[in-house]
């Protein structure tokens, strides 16, 4: 073998063990469904995915090809697994930590159904702020909620997460939002994460230059508040808009992106929620100003 060809080896050897390893996740469950499409392509490209319909699938997938990361159940609606499944899984693979990932038939659970225990719950809608810190490679972080036992309760996991170290942001946050108290709330929030922020009322416009990102804020359901957040996103472009609805459902959040919103939030959330997307885009939409300044 020539040097040339020895070094290409080396060489590649040394870009694999330089890449960040991706974290291997078995998901069960029908992840075809629509309000699931974003997680599943997100996980197929940056995680190790391996795929299960049932238990007796995943079960044999355990035996097969060992133990992952993350077991991540995939569940639409109430009632397509029950606690003694997960109790079943979890003795196969004790080491995994256990996450479900749940539709909007699934959303009044915590009030009238049965939640499991054991297992870290996380929403449709929630699934970027809360998967993609623990799943992208090498941004896992080994004091959040994912690391807590299993017998850490719903409880202890939301006073764990509301204990964030958030990132510090930089910039002006413009707010638009009908009540003065809901801007004094989402301020708090924008305080925290480092950036400053500016009220814009729903009854006129705040002529604001240079915000680094735009929250607006709707209650869902109505498809004329589409047409706002496009307004807004028109007027104070190129800065990113995140929206916040009351009842969000999977035609609000398609109206607001295909008006412009970078990102769609259910209110209530939790505040590293809303800053992970603010530092994401705020930092996207920097980077993306300073190669056009560049170029």
């Amino acid at each position: 073998m020539n040097w040339e060809a020895r070094k290409h080896i080396v060489d590649d050897r040394a870009d694999s063990s330089s890449r960040p390893q991706k974290q291997s996740v078995l998901l069960i469950g029908d992840s075809s469904h629509d309000e699931f499409d974003e997680p599943r392509h997100w996980l197929e490209e940056h995680c190790d995915l391996r795929r299960a319909t049932g238990l007796a699938e995943a079960c044999d997938s355990l035996y097969r090809t060992g133990a992952p990361h993350v077991i991540l159940f995939a569940q639409s609606r109430p009632g397509q697994f029950s606690q003694s499944d997960v109790e079943r899984i979890h003795a196969r693979s004790p080491l995994s930590r256990l996450v479900v990932l749940l539709g909007s038939w699934c959303e009044g659970e915590m009030r009238t159904g049965r939640p499991w225990s054991g297992v870290v719950r996380v929403y449709w809608h929630q699934w970027a702020a809360r998967m993609v810190p623990e799943l992208a490679p090498g941004t896992a972080d080994q004091s959040t909620v994912w690391r807590l036992p299993r017998t850490a309760s719903g409880t202890e996991q939301l006073a764990h997460a509301a204990e964030g170290d958030w990132r510090c942001g930089r910039g002006l946050i413009l707010i638009h939002t009908r009540l003065f108290c809901d801007f004094q709330a989402f301020s708090d929030v924008c305080t925290a994460g480092g950036y400053a922020s500016c009220w814009e009322p729903t009854d006129g416009p705040s002529f604001v230059t240079g915000a680094a990102a735009v929250i607006c804020t709707a209650i869902g359901g109505d498809p004329r508040e589409a047409e706002i957040v496009g307004s807004l996103t028109r007027r104070y472009a190129p800065a990113p808009l995140v929206a916040l609805l009351d009842f969000l459902r999977g035609d609000d959040r398609r109206r607001m992106h295909d008006v412009g919103a970078v990102a769609v939030l259910a209110k209530p959330f939790l505040v590293g929620d809303l800053l992970w997307h603010l530092d994401r885009h705020v930092r996207n939409s920097d980077d993306e100003a300073a190669a056009v300044k560049a170029a």
